[in-house]
């Protein structure tokens, strides 16, 4: 009898931290959202529409409406099982589409860092259709022995999810996609940010992608590294606990990115209503150029209004 109570226990616990989970996580996007108002409206809304704006807008409030919505399903006292049922279908794709967003956003962010270079171009596909096809393999392909459930122990009702249980993995395999592009992404990062690691070798501009990019893997790799271990344990209680931090950090450190960008960018000229610079479009490598050239054109290649990136 013990043996039996003890699980319920530890399994109403681990409930309450996934709900609570949620809950700050819908309760830090809702408040980034509002603090960083000012910045979108002056940076975004102000500006003429680009695939960097387009981008911008469509994380923001897309991340801000499924992030919410996942923590209103999960603060439900007694969901039933078809609303958890339809949840994780409705979460696996909207995680998907997010995550995949995200890493466009990050992935043009290198593809500026590496002088618009036409085989990071290449490989930033690769990884974009690679990432789609594994989590399109993972969700797409009907598993019967997945658990989706409204109850995981008597009496505990809460959304909650589970790869087999016979000790064989099948979500892990969606965290360890993830996994392998933020270690690529990382790893690119650190190449660059070792080239521009002094003032000397390197623009302003570029050394705060580099510096940014860097901080921003380097904490999300772990995050995602987290949620691989939680899904490899397998415990239904505790899968869902870093999914939401998930969600929201890379989010937010994505539009953050964006907006030191254009802040960057729009507060060094002199006429906010001319957004290009005088210089001409480069190709190859930028580091041979002075400071100022690769300054401008960086920013006129990648994230001015006219390439919309």
């Amino acid at each position: 009898m013990t043996e039996t109570i003890q699980p319920n226990i530890a399994g109403f616990i681990q409930a309450g931290w996934e709900r609570n989970a949620y809950i700050a996580c819908a309760t830090l996007v809702a408040y980034e959202y509002f603090l960083q108002l000012g910045a979108e409206v002056e940076f975004f809304w102000k500006q003429r529409w680009s695939l960097a704006k387009s981008l911008f807008l469509w994380s923001r409030y897309y991340s801000l409406g499924f992030n919410i919505s996942n923590a209103v399903v999960f603060m439900q006292p007694k969901p039933s099982f078809k609303m958890c049922n339809t949840f994780f279908h409705w979460q696996n794709t909207g995680a998907s589409l997010q995550v995949i967003t995200t890493h466009i956003i990050l992935e043009l962010r290198l593809y500026a860092m590496y002088g618009n270079s036409r085989k990071m171009l290449l490989l930033c596909l690769c990884l974009t259709f690679g990432e789609a096809l594994a989590m399109g393999l993972v969700f797409g392909i009907p598993n019967p022995k997945l658990i989706g459930t409204n109850e995981p122990f008597p009496g505990n009702f809460i959304c909650a999810d589970a790869d087999p249980p016979d000790g064989t993995h099948w979500v892990v395999y969606y965290w360890a996609a993830i996994l392998i592009i933020e270690g690529t992404l990382l790893l690119l990062a650190l190449y660059k940010a070792w080239q521009h690691r002094t003032a000397a070798r390197g623009s302003s501009l570029m050394q705060q992608l580099t510096r940014d990019s860097v901080i921003y893997f380097f904490t999300i790799f772990w995050i995602y590294l987290a949620n691989l271990i939680l899904w490899h344990i397998n415990r239904i209680t505790l899968d869902e606990l870093g999914t939401a931090f998930s969600f929201v950090l890379s989010s937010i450190f994505a539009n953050r990115l964006l907006i030191a960008v254009r802040e960057s960018h729009y507060r060094g000229l002199t006429d906010v209503d001319t957004y290009l610079p005088s210089v001409h479009f480069m190709r190859g490598s930028t580091e041979r150029t002075d400071d100022r050239t690769m300054n401008n054109t960086v920013e006129l290649t990648t994230f001015n209004e006219r390439t919309g990136v």
